[in-house]
């Protein structure tokens, strides 16, 4: 009876350094909000002025090009090409802006050594030792 006591209390040890010996492996891991991050960004004002723009044109020269089509098929034609257009012109715009965040992210990730650093919300489970960096790498997006 006094062996198994023994083995279960070595057991017991064993575990428990086990997990303090993977707790101290594991440095954490942090989150940000994204759309604040892509907000921050030093040209979000104008990427976000240029899309505005962009757009409205898009949509004026829908109305006027589309009142002398005569066909549905026509008008979606041309509604297509102009979304096209606008998504050229937000991946050239939009797509820098988001490397940008990413490499800032990864900057933060490694300055403060967590193991991974993930968009707000997408932890489901142990949240509440996560921490929030964004404030953080909205730091580095303004220098």
């Amino acid at each position: 009876m006094k062996l198994k006591k023994q083995i279960a209390s070595l057991a017991v040890i064993g575990m428990m350094s086990v997990v303090a010996a993977t707790s101290a492996f594991a440095a954490g891991v942090g989150y940000v909000n994204f759309d604040t991050l892509i907000s921050s960004h030093k040209d979000y004002p104008k990427v976000s002025a240029q899309m505005q723009e962009a757009i409205k044109k898009a949509d004026a020269e829908f109305t006027k090009k589309a009142a002398n089509m005569k066909t549905d098929q026509e008008k979606r034609d041309l509604a297509r090409q102009l979304n096209q257009n606008i998504a050229e012109l937000e991946n050239k715009l939009v797509v820098p802006m988001e490397k940008d965040v990413v490499q800032a992210v990864d900057q933060v990730r490694k300055n403060k050594g967590l193991d991974a650093i993930v968009v707000q919300g997408s932890i489901i489970a142990g949240f509440e030792n996560a921490t929030d960096e964004t404030q953080e790498v909205v730091n580095i997006l303004k220098k």
